[in-house]
């Protein structure tokens, strides 16, 4: 039954004059009164007596009157709790895979802020790709940054930008040792499993690389090599300011790798102005020819 019934009903209750009560809801005399006569037909009951020229609550009015202020305030508490829920207030959950990604990852927001973007990003860097994989498979994270392919039927990934690995090294350890080749340094790896690791074990096998620490966050990698600890491999963007100042030195004898930034989520996904939002600025900041751009615009 349509809720406006019930407030066109209370309005009526509480005036009694449908005169009145249909100039407050903008409504026609006759509308107002074809309403009260679906409640009473409903119910099989009359709500109102006019007598002479007032009108009267019934009985059964007043018992109505009871339920119906109850049940439009449940239903102002249902809209309410939904409205944190609708679109405009939906948080996107992304997920990333490397901490390089937050180089990518916060200049895009900054542009979804100056966009319109309404809802609030959280973003979470996961340890390794199975585990960002997970996370678009069980809904925790609506989006997530990737930097390896994501073998699985259910998941859609777009390349965006093509990154660079270096071969870095703390400026006095290399003043110390003087040597470009990375084997004359110990080596800071990182954990089995990390996408970075697969990247480098054919050169640290040629090269004899001696690892003396490994961990899975190239952040505490960069922190170690800034440190003096040993030498590693990171991606540009973490150390690109460093090398610029001189805190770092670039060993060039050694492969030139790279890997790829892309955007992935699962195919059932319903996407929010929000997630397209923010979906089209990072095709738009990737450096690589992307066909995401057309998927979202085919999805709007």
């Amino acid at each position: 039954m349509d809720i406006q019934l019930f407030r066109t009903f209370l309005l009526v209750a509480s005036l009694k004059n449908i005169t009145q009560a249909a100039e407050q809801l903008n409504f026609t005399q006759p509308a107002v009164t074809a309403q009260i006569r679906m409640l009473e037909e409903r119910y099989g009951t009359t709500l109102f007596e006019r007598i002479g020229k007032k009108l009267y609550i019934t009985e059964a009015g007043r018992e109505l009157v009871t339920h119906a202020e109850k049940l439009l305030a449940a239903f102002k508490d249902i809209h309410t709790a939904m409205q944190k829920f609708s679109d405009f207030n939906l948080s996107i959950k992304l997920g990333a895979s490397t901490t390089a990604a937050n180089y990518f990852i916060s200049p895009a927001l900054l542009e979804f802020r100056n966009r319109g973007g309404t809802g609030s990003v959280v973003v979470d860097i996961c340890p390794t790709l199975p585990v960002t994989v997970k996370g678009l498979l069980d809904n925790t994270f609506d989006i997530a940054i990737a930097h390896d392919k994501i073998d699985h039927p259910q998941i859609m990934q777009f390349d965006l930008s093509h990154e660079k690995l270096v071969w870095v090294v703390e400026r006095d350890l290399f003043a110390k040792h003087k040597e470009q080749d990375i084997g004359h340094y110990p080596f800071i790896n990182y954990k089995s499993g990390c996408v970075y690791r697969s990247l480098l074990q054919n050169t640290l096998k040629e090269k004899a690389v001696h690892t003396i620490i490994e961990y899975s966050d190239a952040e505490a990698i960069k922190c170690a090599v800034l440190e003096g600890v040993g030498a590693s491999i990171l991606p540009y963007v973490l150390v690109e300011s460093y090398l610029k100042d001189g805190s770092l030195v670039e060993l060039p004898n050694v492969p030139q790798l790279t890997f790829v930034m892309s955007i992935a989520f699962h195919k059932d996904k319903i996407l929010t102005s929000d997630m397209k939002t923010l979906l089209m600025i990072f095709a738009e900041y990737g450096n690589m020819e992307s066909n995401l751009t057309d998927y979202i615009r085919l999805k709007s």
